[in-house]
């Protein structure tokens, strides 16, 4: 962990702020603010809908509870959106833009008391259930990251990933996930990109990888639902690897449709993750305005260019040519090694 990096969430969004800041949205811009569901702990989960042209973008962000900048991100993403103008206008003429900007409220609900937020959701500890990805007797909070499966054929999740389908159980351990595939379904999703962080990693060049994104690697994904996928992963690196701070590489991802990236790609939307720097256990406070404009500058690049239809023009191969996966930034570089290009880091 960075030495200076400040564990402190209160400049951060609260739940409760958040919902506020999206009812005050709804009030006073075209942005349509509705709750989609309930966590398990009776919490709203945020959904807000700017409506305009045929194509639907879906973005999700914050699955994991400790990963919080993705959502003050998305947040600000909203604010521009509210506040319109030519370019917004110009987007909402291609596209609807679907945002749930906290995919997992309870996860993050112990920040608002400035305690560590946790990466699954809140089911009691007394819940269990069997399912057919990690074996029987699954007991308390779950990752909702790893229940996009339900509602895909049955057979197809037996076919690709050789899971039991008499073991999908009759309800989403995820309420939260439940009610976005569920939004994404009505509206007929025809993109989705979920937005995450992971541990902060270096390139050859020891400089700090601020993003990295993959595209849907299950064999049930159509042929054109991963060429759009990687059309998307590759715009996106193409417009913004030359900015300040936005080092990509490519993320080391795993083939089960289970995952947003693949559940949605076996749907036969495009379907993107995005990876950005640092969990809140490493950051807290540190880089939080940097990293989120890194974050929003991507958010927003992809609908500029969905709406021009430029990203459309990409080679899917391009995505190829996105960076390597680098290496920890720490790993095999004690602090008394430490020389002035890697001080330049600490935060």
């Amino acid at each position: 962990m960075p030495e200076t990096a400040n564990i402190n969430y209160n400049s951060f969004t609260s739940n409760e702020k958040l919902y506020k800041t999206l009812e005050a949205l709804d009030d006073r811009s075209n942005l349509v603010y509705e709750p989609i569901g309930e966590t398990w702990e009776g919490r709203p989960v945020p959904y807000v809908r700017v409506d305009g042209g045929d194509t639907d973008v879906f973005y999700t962000a914050q699955q994991h509870g400790d990963e919080n900048h993705v959502a003050e991100a998305a947040l600000q993403l909203l604010r521009r959106f509210a506040a319109g103008g030519r370019r917004v206008d110009s987007i909402l003429d291609e596209l609807t833009l679907h945002v749930v900007p906290r995919h997992n409220p309870d996860g993050w609900a112990p920040a608002d008391d400035n305690e560590t937020p946790q990466r699954r959701n809140g089911r009691p500890d007394d819940v269990c259930h069997d399912g057919p990805y990690f074996g029987p007797n699954q007991c308390g909070p779950v990752d909702p990251n790893r229940q996009h499966y339900f509602g895909i054929d049955p057979d197809i999740l037996e076919a690709v990933d050789g899971i039991d389908p008499d073991l999908i159980p009759d309800e989403n351990p995820s309420p939260e996930t439940q009610a976005m595939l569920d939004k994404a379904e009505e509206v007929g999703a025809d993109m989705v990109m979920d937005f995450h962080h992971q541990f902060t990693l270096r390139n050859d060049d020891c400089e700090l990888i601020n993003a990295s994104t993959l595209w849907p690697l299950n064999e049930a994904a159509p042929e054109e639902a991963v060429d759009l996928s990687r059309q998307i992963s590759a715009y996106s690196y193409q417009q913004t690897k030359d900015l300040g701070h936005t080092t990509w590489d490519t993320y080391p991802g795993g083939t089960t449709a289970n995952i947003a990236r693949n559940g949605h790609g076996v749907r036969g939307r495009g379907s993107v993750l995005f990876e950005f720097r640092g969990q809140a256990s490493d950051l807290g406070n540190a880089s939080k305005g940097r990293l989120v404009t890194v974050i929003n500058t991507v958010m927003n690049e992809l609908l500029e260019g969905i709406g021009s239809g430029e990203l459309y023009d990409v080679d899917p191969a391009d995505a190829d040519d996105i960076p390597p996966r680098g290496d920890y930034f720490w790993k095999e570089l004690p602090r008394s090694e430490w020389g002035p290009e890697h001080e330049a880091y600490r935060e």
